[in-house]
Parts: structure tokens; sequence; C-alpha cells
């Protein structure tokens, strides 16, 4: 019988996907012992193979990651989104360009499964069994029996958060009936660096740059018909993404195989527990609409992270009570707004109703007809005007 092992750091991660990696390096960089576990560590980038599944980060996400010294290794591997364009069927065209604001691009699109591996350190494979928190600090026992104890628990374990189990904090969700349909294609004519959503009855439908002639595609469709799509041959579903793009980026090829996953929203009742934090999916799941999920998520690294560095820097329990509250506070008007918003946009984009393809069309030549309220919208995507974080806005931890 192997030997359990019992550690000890000043925080504990759960979860080594994006946002918990990136919570690791920079609390390491003001000093503070970390330890990451999950299930399924990163791969290195040799041994991925190529899928469907990137990420859109805007520019404030992009500072958070260089803030933690971890983005000039992805940087090659990512397309400028310079140009957003949204086409609302034969009623309105509209395209919003980061240089109206004075910015070069409004953000990063990368493939998820590469940066995941760029940023890694070090992860322990395993998963958390048990908590019991205390005063002082919090003991977390593995599934292979190792104990570790720390000062303070982030749950960075995604949407069925087993940390937010173990803390009994509660959800709201909402089933959408859709699937996002993901693949990569490549593509005879250049993107220009224009990410293009086009909104359809079933869901937006959109195009977003990669290197190259490449492109990531988002497609969401209600399930039943994102299951017949899935199930066409594979010249068959090229020539449905053909009809959807509408010639924009010439003769498409599929580059990788398509997948789905289902799509809801949710949202934890509570960020805290006693000496535990949630970020990222286990605190909320939006919908894909407008690309928000990951750079809301890193929007909660960032807010937890310099409350850490605050307390930490004061000498007071960066795992207590008042550190915690202050984190779930700064979080909240976000998190609300973008999971509300999101879900509102859904419900009056995935539908056929003529009506509502009319208001969206005069909401959206309204929204570029009037230059405050283009600029508003744009410089909104990029860093929210009600963030405080100040390594969103490119300063330091």
């Amino acid at each position: 019988m192997a030997k359990k092992e019992k550690q000890a750091c000043d925080v504990l991660i759960s979860g080594g996907g994006i946002p918990g990696l990136t919570l690791s390096a920079l609390l390491a960089g003001l000093g503070l012992t970390v330890i990451v576990v999950d299930p399924n560590p990163p791969a290195p980038v040799k041994d991925l193979k190529p899928d469907g599944r990137t990420a859109a980060l805007m520019a404030g996400s992009v500072n958070i990651l260089k803030a933690a010294n971890l983005w000039g290794k992805s940087e090659t591997y990512g397309a400028p989104l310079e140009t957003l364009r949204i086409i609302e069927s034969a009623t309105a065209r509209v395209d919003f360009a980061a240089s109206d604001i004075g910015q070069p691009y409004f953000g990063i699109n990368m493939p998820n499964a590469i940066l995941r591996s760029l940023i890694s350190g070090d992860v322990t494979t395993g998963e958390i069994h048990a908590i019991a928190a205390d005063d002082v600090g919090l003991t977390a026992t593995l599934d292979n029996g190792n104990v570790i104890r720390t000062r303070l628990l982030v749950g960075a374990d995604g949407r069925d958060s087993k940390t937010r189990f173990l803390c009994n904090i509660g959800v709201w969700e909402r089933d959408y009936g859709q699937r996002a349909i993901t693949c990569l294609i490549d593509h005879t004519k250049p993107h220009e660096n224009i990410s293009t959503e086009f909104h359809r009855p079933g869901g937006p439908f959109t195009i977003v740059p990669l290197p190259g002639n490449q492109s990531s595609i988002v497609w969401v469709e209600y399930n039943e018909d994102a299951d017949t799509f899935l199930k066409l041959s594979r010249q068959n579903f090229e020539q449905a993404l053909q009809d959807r793009t509408e010639g924009l980026v010439g003769k498409i090829i599929l580059a990788t195989n398509p997948a789905s996953w289902p799509l809801k929203a949710l949202r934890a009742k509570s960020l805290v527990a006693p000496r535990t934090a949630l970020i990222a999916e286990a605190a909320h799941v939006l919908h894909p609409l407008g690309a928000q999920g990951l750079n809301l998520s890193l929007r909660d690294v960032a807010a937890l992270a310099e409350e850490i560095a605050d307390a930490a820097r004061n000498g007071l329990d960066i795992g207590s009570h008042n550190v915690l509250k202050a984190y779930e506070f700064r979080r909240k008007a976000d998190v609300l707004t973008r999971l509300f918003g999101t879900d509102s946009l859904n419900r009056m984009v995935s539908n056929d109703l003529s009506l509502l393809k009319t208001l969206r069309g005069a909401c959206l030549k309204t929204i570029n007809a009037i230059k405050p309220l283009r600029d508003f919208a744009m410089n909104e995507g990029i860093v929210p005007g009600y963030d405080e974080s100040r390594l969103a806005r490119g300063e330091a931890l």
C-alpha cells in the first residue's frame, strides 16, 4: 500500500484549467505557496490533437495573462479580432472596429487546449474528496488519500464543481435546449481578422479568426437540429457550413471533426464558503453568445488575486471571512450582468419571429448610428466600466 502524503500550502486550487492555472501563477509571483490539483492535468502541446474549442480573449483578459507572465509563449497561436461584425439576416449588418476606440484589437482568439498546455506549471493528479475548514485553515483529502493543509481553497473545477458540492453551495440554472457545435475550418479567402456573428433562428453562428486562413466555428442550434447536423457526412456538413458562412471566407474545408456540448446557464448561490472561494465555471456558466465565459472567469481570477495580494501585504489572513466577502462583493455585479445579459440576448436572438428580427436590426442600427453609445458598447466588451481590476487595466498586481 502506497504511503499517504501530507502537504501544506498557502493556497490550494482545485482545477487545472486556464483560470486555475492563471491564478496559480499570479499567487506564486507574490511568494505564496500554491498547489494545483486536477484529475486530468494538461498534456504537452506536442501531444495535443487539434479541436474546435477556442476562446476569444478580450484585451482585459490578455492583460491578466500578461501580469501572470503567461502570455509571451502563447501569443503566436492566436489571431487578433480587429473587427466584430454582426449580421442580422437581411435587416442589418454592422461592423465594430477596434481602431474606432483607439485599440489595436478587441481581443485574441486562441485554441483552449494549446493555451492551457502552454501556461501549465506543476499540476498534481487528483481530485478533492473531502474538506474540513476551521478557524485557521482547511484540510483537504484527495481521492488517493493524500492530505493537504491550506489557508485557502479555490474551486476552479468547472460546471460540475466538486468543491461547490462539498461546500453545500446550491445553484440556479437554466437549460437552453440548445447545443454548441464547434470545429476548425480552413478557407480560401482571408478572414481579415474579422469575427462574424450571424443571428439565426436556432442561435448564433460565429466565424472567429485564427492564424492564417483558418477560423473556429461556434454554431448554436436547438438540440434536435444539432443532432441532425452532427449525423451528416463530412461532405454534407461542409456544405451546411458553406451555406451558413454565405461565402465570406470562400470555400470551406473541415480542419477538425465537429464536436458539441449542451448549453445552460448556471450561477452559484454563493461565491464563498469558510476558507473557500469559487471562480470561473464553478461559480457561473454562460451561453456562448458574445464570447463572455472565459473573460468573465479571468476577471474572477484578477479580483481574487488582488484581494489576496492586498491582504498578504497587510499581514492579514488570506482565507479570512472579510477577504472572501470582499471578493464576492466585487464580482456580484459583473457576474449577474453578464449572466442575465447573455440569457436575455439568447432569448431575443434564437427565434424566427419577424417582430423580434425587425427589433434586433433596429437596435443594431441605433447603436451603430450614435457614436457615444457605439463607443460605450465597444469599450464595455474590452474591460467593463464597473470592473475595478487593476490587472485587467494592465496594471501590476
